[in-house]
């Protein structure tokens, strides 16, 4: 039997400070991370940059960072860092959060600037007013040499969520994210100009841009993001999971919660999001989209429009380290941004023979694996999501191999999209096309889906699975009309490659699936079933 609620550590939901989760009125659930922070810590000077997606506990760090400088040794009683740290050094903590509005001017980007500058002010009494210095990176510069002079101490800087006004202006069809760049650049300015005053400087955000003038020069910021000694810095792993919960997971398929939420592979460990898991706890063990309900980049959307990705590609990507690791506002590098967004993660890591590495990517888990073919799918159809609901029959009739309905669904979506997508393009002439549609339609349930799998005869367009059945697909645009009696081009063909071949083995029932669609209807125009 569970022991009572009251008898477990709070799950700390909704708490933004490593001084309220210690001292908030509660026995609070918190993972220490803190031996990552000493190993830090340790050097006599530091400039570190971490980039994670949203939600996964940045800010808590630079939280505990502060809390640590500051020499706040309460807090940190029964962590790993309690009796390593030397507790004598007080540090003046400048933080800056940029997450705290929605950027859509430069004003706001201005404005914002200016309350940080402020608040840090009135933390150390001082009066921004009366600073010399005009411009929020002189100002900044000023701030930091006044706190080193006045504490005859060196300073540490923490920036949160650094890249925020960039972010939130991506979608933007003006130059307006160059501009927002342009502003950032010269505010950051300050931490290279500060840098004798300077005794550690901690940044995150989720995207590395090249341009903003971080990671070059004198106090070049180090990387992180992908040094294996630091992959677990935020997140939770399977271990943490396992021991530091407590009975939360008690009666809990810990299989289906590793399918649903966990993989995320920064070379080390795969991490969970923990906002995920403790909404799944506290939801008491509902399996739901958690992270993509807490509200997704508005920038997506019309990045997939712009470029011209098959959504099947995006499940068997390599890209260059460089290619992965930043991007310019020049030249978008759609993968990159989604794997630096969290919907993407590494798989493999290959070594290049000529020096280097490359980096294989896929969906990390099942929960974005559905919201981001969801995406897709709109994207792809404009269709609104609303009217994507009967989707969730096409999935039922998969699992009881009702293949009427299927098609039936599948007629019902390809209608749903409006005539407005078919018009100054040729898309539906392409097998391409349905493909894609296809996938994002059925991987956005949660069906297990692939696409274009090479075997020695050729590429399956397309496989699905249920826990009973193999269905292997093929695709056919304008294809003759069968004859009666004939089983259609798109059946011969999976029969002359024998595509279902791979799959005889599997210990479930397979069935073939020919559509032809018709470019001129946008729709099926044959759809054939055969149970082997």
């Amino acid at each position: 039997m569970d022991n009572p609620m009251s008898q477990r550590q709070a799950l700390p939901i909704g708490i933004q400070t490593f001084e309220d989760l210690r001292t908030g009125g509660a026995d609070y659930l918190y993972i220490d991370k803190t031996a990552y922070i000493h190993e830090m810590t340790k050097l006599p000077k530091g400039y570190y940059f971490l980039s994670r997606p949203r939600r996964f506990g940045k800010s808590m760090l630079c939280s505990t960072l502060q809390a640590l400088f500051e020499g706040k040794k309460e807090l940190f009683e029964g962590l790993y860092i309690h009796d390593k740290w030397d507790w004598s050094e007080k540090y003046p903590v400048v933080r800056i959060d940029l997450s705290g509005i929605k950027y859509t001017s430069i004003e706001d980007l201005e404005k914002q600037l200016t309350n940080a500058l402020i608040d840090n002010c009135h933390k150390f009494e001082l009066d921004l007013d009366n600073f010399k210095k005009s411009g929020h990176g002189p100002q900044l510069s000023e701030l930091i040499r006044t706190l080193y002079e006045r504490y005859q101490s060196k300073v540490v800087v923490l920036i949160d969520e650094y890249d925020k006004p960039i972010q939130d202006t991506l979608s933007n069809d003006d130059d307006l994210a160059s501009k927002s760049l342009d502003v950032l650049r010269g505010f950051y300015s300050a931490i290279k100009a500060s840098d004798q005053y300077i005794r550690f400087c901690f940044m995150t955000g989720i995207t590395k841009f090249t341009g903003v003038g971080l990671f070059s020069g004198a106090n070049n910021f180090e990387d992180i993001t992908l040094d294996s000694s630091y992959a677990s810095i935020c997140g939770f792993t399977q271990h943490e999971l396992n021991t530091c919960f407590g009975d939360y997971f008690d009666g809990i398929d810990m299989e289906e919660v590793q399918a649903w939420y966990n993989g995320y592979n920064y070379l080390g460990e795969k991490v969970y999001n923990p906002y995920d898991i403790l909404l799944f706890l506290k939801k008491k063990g509902k399996f739901d989209n958690y992270w993509w309900d807490s509200g997704q980049p508005s920038f997506l959307t019309k990045m997939f429009e712009k470029g011209a990705y098959e959504t099947y590609d995006l499940e068997n990507l390599e890209l260059s380290s460089q290619e992965l690791k930043q991007f310019t506002l020049s030249n978008f590098n759609l993968p990159s941004l989604l794997w630096q967004a969290g919907y993407l993660t590494i798989t493999e890591e290959i070594q290049e023979p000529f020096g280097g590495s490359s980096y294989v990517l896929a969906t990390p888990n099942r929960e974005v694996r559905m919201t981001l073919n969801m995406l897709f799918l709109i994207s792809l159809t404009s269709v609104e999501s609303n009217r994507l609901l009967k989707r969730n029959e096409a999935a039922r009739s998969l699992f009881k191999n009702d293949l009427e309905q299927f098609e039936a669904s599948v007629r019902a979506m390809f209608a749903a999209i409006p005539f407005n997508n078919y018009v100054q393009n040729n898309i539906q002439k392409y097998e391409g096309f349905y493909a894609s549609v296809m996938f994002s339609f059925m991987a956005g349930l949660g069906l297990k889906c692939r696409t274009e799998e090479s075997i020695s005869t050729g590429r399956i367009d397309m496989t699905m699975e249920s826990p009973t059945h193999i269905y292997v697909i093929k695709f056919k645009v304008n294809a003759p009309q069968p004859k009666d009696g004939e089983r259609g081009e798109a059946l011969d063909q999976i029969h002359e490659k024998k595509y279902y071949e791979p799959y005889l083995n599997y210990g479930r029932k397979i069935v073939l699936i020919g559509m032809h669609f018709n470019e001129k209807d946008r729709n099926l125009d044959w759809f054939k079933t055969e149970e082997l």
